[in-house]
């Protein structure tokens, strides 16, 4: 079946076998800074439970170019993106990658081991690519990552080498999970103090309301316990 994919508006409009169904886009959260914990981060907690937002290989289409927008420098590996086949294979694939990258942060935040059939997992993507030099504007040479598989290396190589410069080149204390329990979304901590804790104020706020709620419960159940203050008896 022929489909084919347009975003514009915040809709996505696809088409398949002639008929045009358009329904509103995902709010794909990017708040980490960086492209590979953001696509760690299609994975959320939404009333208590986890959320797939990668349900279906045209999810990952979707967050795809909204990730392009946010990170420019993601088409800095030269591939032909039309090969790219948004295929349940390439979704597996795609889970895949985000779960050993998953792993390798959860790994550095928690002071853990590094897990080695997670390093195999993102290594294999990384192999994907190679480095190139191509000739820029006048006589300038630059370097270039090219991918050997355009057809998921286009997508996948990009985040693998976000996160190769993640774990190799960044200051691994600035890598936090956000400190709201009902929470799991990591994030890039660029203050100049070193000291963000949450990884949106959206959700700073949500994790103070609910700790004064419980601050607020216990002490009412405190005070039950205690029974009613009685006052002194008149002599």
């Amino acid at each position: 079946m022929a489909r084919e994919e347009s975003i514009a508006h915040g809709h996505r409009t696809t088409a398949l076998n002639g008929q045009t169904e358009t329904r509103p886009a995902k709010d794909y959260p990017f708040l980490s800074g960086m492209l590979a914990l953001d696509f760690v981060n299609t994975e959320v907690i939404v009333r208590g439970k986890r959320r797939e937002l990668f349900a279906t290989p045209e999810d990952v289409a979707d967050w795809w170019q909204q990730a392009l927008t946010h990170h420019p420098n993601a088409g800095q590996v030269k591939a032909d993106t039309d090969a790219i086949v948004w295929s349940a294979q390439l979704l597996e694939q795609i889970k895949r990658v985000r779960s050993a990258i998953r792993t390798l942060c959860t790994n550095l935040v928690e002071q853990q081991p590094v897990d080695g059939e997670a390093l195999t997992a993102l290594n294999t993507i990384l192999a994907m690519g190679y480095l190139s030099l191509e000739a820029a504007s006048g006589q300038e040479i630059v370097p270039m990552y090219r991918t050997r598989e355009d057809d998921q290396g286009a997508v996948l190589l990009p985040i693998a080498l976000s996160a190769f410069h993640l774990f190799t080149r960044a200051e691994k204390h600035r890598l936090h999970i956000c400190k709201n329990e009902r929470c799991i979304l990591f994030f890039y901590d660029t203050t100049k103090s070193a000291t963000r804790q949450w990884c949106s104020l959206e959700c700073m706020n949500r994790a103070r309301s609910l700790q004064h709620y419980r601050h607020v419960k216990e002490e009412r159940v405190f005070t039950s316990s205690e029974g009613p203050v009685l006052p002194f008896a008149p002599r």
